[in-house]
């Protein structure tokens, strides 16, 4: 490295790690001046402009790094890819990653990291073509055996999930992360027999490490499958007592943005995007594992549908127009930058990087539930576009999310029995508001009725959307397309109503939200 170039890097550093970040973006600036593929600099500069919710300016920064990465710079190839995540470049990620030459040491090295951007995007068999021409050189990686693990799980190869996963702690006993992914993947044999080598694993990290969460949800999975209620709802909350001091999420300024997104989307004028000759987005939405997965699984065996898994090309139009990072709620802040965007281009733009995935298909289904926040705007950018909110039993949605270990800081509400019974408040008043302003585009179905009559709400849901009705579609194990949500084991059964009331092995211990949930709701829980 050239001393000058070193000299003036740390100095950029140093200010930034002091919070003097004018400083360190001046001579970040200076940096790039002088070569415009410094990769790094590029790196650090797209940070800064992130944290100042400068969106466009940061993913200008981010995708000059695009041609170094092309050109050979394996090294970079997983920082760059993460960094293209987060502007929700998927396009980019792939064509990347598979354009790289994966027998190069650098790219072996990363392969775990990269197999993961893989299955983010939904390339699923990349993915795992990717493990296995590294595997010869990593067989003993824990990482790679775990993301192996993930990839054929994903694949619905359940047996083989379930012995890559006992390979990966074979080699890594402590792994939390192996731990808690086989406990939700797959029930000890016998029940329970798993639990004493998790307890010893929880010996292996800090107390309130970033370890813990995920072994006490392991714990939680165990101790319900063997039949120890009690005990599965101690490690229930001390998993979630530890991740809530783990993560960021505000539930005023959340309550904030609810009620600034309502006003604001009161009365649309009019709808602004593009209609005539154009595919129909079908948006699934509603809270997590409220049976949005279930519902894409029928949809997507329509011969007139593609089914794209979890997209975030919606939420990128969004902050590509308005020019600001929209986080995992709306902020007042937020709803206001909106009020100036052109929504018109926001549905060109979702149009047009949403094109390859509907594979020529006139339908195309974006099962992303954080979309629900969006509903309005998805109604004014996409005129022709059907949204469907998934709705559950209080009681069972508020479980259902406080049972799962969501990644980062996503759904931060589902830590904590009170913020919980909130934000279902909050989730409830503003399916109020969808259902009286989004007219014709707007449908609420509930988990109950689809899984207890799946034929009679199958048709109604095609109807609504415009798509003549197939009955065979209801048998959901004949779609063998890839699974990457949590729900991705339980979706390769027959449809079932296993889930309707499951709630009540904790009734004694979910007595506080119950009552809560009814002062929020007006009505019994």
């Amino acid at each position: 490295m050239d001393p000058q170039f070193e000299r003036r890097w740390r100095n950029a550093r140093a200010l930034e790690n002091a919070g003097e970040v004018s400083g360190a973006k001046d001579i970040y600036e200076e940096l790039i001046a002088e070569d415009p593929a410094r990769v790094y600099v590029r790196l650090r500069l797209s940070a800064i402009e992130r944290v100042a919710g400068n969106y466009r300016n940061a993913h200008a920064h981010i995708t000059h790094c695009v041609e170094s990465v092309r050109n050979g710079r394996w090294k970079d190839l997983a920082a760059v890819t993460r960094g293209l995540l987060m502007f929700d470049e998927w396009r980019l990620v792939g064509e990347l990653i598979k354009g790289t030459d994966w027998s190069h040491p650098e790219v072996i090295r990363s392969s775990p990291v990269l197999s993961q951007h893989l299955w983010l995007i939904g390339e699923v068999p990349d993915a795992l073509r990717l493990i296995d021409a590294a595997l010869p050189w990593g067989a003993s990686s824990p990482s790679l055996r775990y993301s192996r693990a993930n990839v054929l799980r994903y694949l619905g190869r359940m047996d083989e999930a379930a012995e890559e996963y006992e390979l990966c702690l074979k080699l890594s006993p402590s792994d939390p992360y192996a731990h808690w992914s086989l406990a939700s993947h797959s029930k000890a044999e016998p029940p329970g027999a798993r639990i004493g080598r998790i307890e010893e694993a929880q010996k292996a990290h800090p107390s309130n490490g970033v370890e813990q969460p995920y072994l006490h949800y392991a714990l939680y999975k165990e101790f319900e499958d063997a039949g120890d209620f009690s005990r599965a709802w101690e490690h229930l909350m001390a998993g979630a007592a530890i991740k809530r001091t783990q993560i960021r999420y505000e539930p005023r300024t959340e309550d904030a943005g609810f009620a600034a997104l309502q006003a604001a989307t009161a009365k649309f004028s009019g709808r602004a995007g593009p209609v005539d000759g154009c595919r129909v987005p079908i948006f699934i939405v509603g809270m997590p594992r409220s049976g949005t997965t279930l519902l894409e699984r029928i949809l997507g065996g329509h011969g007139e549908v593609s089914a794209a898994g979890e997209l975030m090309d919606f939420h990128g139009a969004l902050c590509w127009e308005s020019d600001q990072f929209c986080g995992h709620y709306p902020t007042p802040e937020m709803v206001e930058r909106m009020r100036a965007v052109d929504f018109g281009a926001i549905g060109r733009r979702y149009l047009d990087r949403t094109q390859a995935l509907a594979k020529g298909r006139p339908y195309l289904v974006d099962k992303n539930p954080e979309n629900f926040v969006y509903a309005g705007y998805i109604a004014r950018a996409l005129p022709n576009a059907r949204i469907i909110c998934m709705r559950r039993n209080p009681l069972d949605a508020c479980m259902s999310n406080l049972k799962n270990l969501f990644s980062n800081d996503a759904y931060g509400y589902s830590y904590d029995l009170d913020e919980l019974a909130d934000y279902y408040g909050r989730f409830d008043r503003l399916c109020k508001h969808w259902r009286d302003t989004l007219g014709e585009q707007y449908m609420e179905v509930g988990y109950e009725q689809l899984a207890g009559d799946p034929l009679a709400m199958s048709e109604r849901v095609m109807a609504f959307c415009g798509l003549p009705f197939d009955p065979a579609l209801v048998d959901i194990t004949r779609n063998n397309a890839p699974v990457t949500t949590a729900s991705s084991s339980q979706v390769r059964q027959s449809i079932n109503t296993r889930g309707v009331g499951a709630w009540r092995k904790y009734e004694t211990h979910l007595e506080p939200l119950r009552r809560k949930l009814e002062d929020a709701l007006g009505v019994a829980a």
